[in-house]
């Protein structure tokens, strides 16, 4: 197992690298440039040119991309991922100080995903055909099939504008510390809903088509010509095969979480990863952009390494 993470390992290194080049691309070939909303009858051209020398946009790309990539990986340094062009921080240091909260978000939401969507897979899958299974079966596609952004404005209206029972926006109430727990837990409600909705609409359709393939085995099917209970032969040799291929999805879960973490923190005012990720897009914070967008590779290939590590811990039959 060791030998196949360090190998993996060194697979990503060219991956990564390859992201960091079409990642470095796009953003230099995308229209504007971080120094337009300086452009205003008060800024001198000499200033704007003063700026451009300050962020090294006048270089080659090519010596641009280097000095990037040769800074980007020295993560000890302060100064590692540049500074953002909107308030002058340190992006390393600004995305450390947001990374607990996006961390709490998407952690939240994966929990509330296994407790819901497991179960109801399960039953979807044992009452196949029935109007139990047509029900979830449809909520999961409905849930699955709405664009994130959509979900999170129904959910901040339903519950704070029709419900009011949660706050709309932020992490914490004015005036109240960053220690209250209670205050923290209320304001994460709403956003983790909204995230893990479509998540938990996903697993359980996996979870019923793992649950209907198991339910058809042949040690299935003994179990239950030996008299065995049904509740025991549900939950010691049915769900813990059908569990199996589930496990996979926990690291495959990571990266869409992440993504997922970009509408809904923006749609919640929470300050996280994906609300600093979106304002840095619109106002062409290269920067912030370029470092966010190799965290979420990084994310990716973490997390399809953590699936087959996975796979293989809880399945013996596969050997690495």
């Amino acid at each position: 197992m060791a030998a196949y993470v360090f190998r993996r390992t060194l697979q990503a290194i060219p991956i990564l690298f390859g992201v960091a080049v079409i990642v470095f691309m796009i953003v230099q070939l995308a229209p504007g440039s971080p120094i337009d909303r300086f452009r205003t009858p008060r800024v001198s051209p000499a200033q704007l040119e003063a700026l451009t020398r300050l962020y090294g946009l006048d270089q080659p790309i090519l010596d641009q991309f280097v000095k990037w990539i040769t800074a980007f990986v020295q993560v000890w340094r302060r100064d590692a991922w540049g500074y953002s062009t909107l308030d002058g921080q340190p992006v390393l240091a600004s995305v450390l100080e947001r990374v607990p909260a996006t961390l709490r978000l998407m952690g939240l939401s994966l929990l509330v995903t296994i407790v819901v969507a497991v179960p109801i897979g399960v039953l979807a899958a044992v009452k196949q055909y029935s109007w139990t299974d047509k029900i979830i079966t449809t909520l999961a596609t409905i849930g699955y099939a709405i664009p994130s952004f959509i979900l999170g404005i129904y959910v901040l209206y339903f519950g704070g504008v029709v419900l009011k029972m949660f706050p709309l926006f932020g992490m914490e109430s004015l005036g109240r510390g960053g220690g209250d727990i209670f205050d923290l837990a209320w304001h994460l409600v709403l956003p983790v809903t909204s995230l893990a909705i479509q998540q938990i609409a996903g697993w359980a359709r996996y979870m019923r088509s793992s649950m209907l393939e198991v339910l058809h085995q042949d040690y299935v099917r003994t179990a239950k010509a030996k008299g065995l209970p049904r509740a025991r032969v549900l939950g010691k040799h049915a769900l813990r095969n059908a569990l199996i291929p589930i496990v996979t999805l926990l690291g495959l879960s990571i990266p869409a979480l992440l993504a997922g973490a970009a509408i809904t923190e923006f749609i919640f005012s929470y300050p996280g990863l994906g609300q600093y990720f979106v304002q840095a897009v619109g106002v062409r914070d290269y920067p912030v952009v370029l470092a966010l967008t190799m965290v979420g590779g990084l994310t990716v290939v973490l997390g399809n390494l953590l699936a087959d590590v996975l796979y293989g811990v809880v399945d013996p039959r596969i050997k690495y």
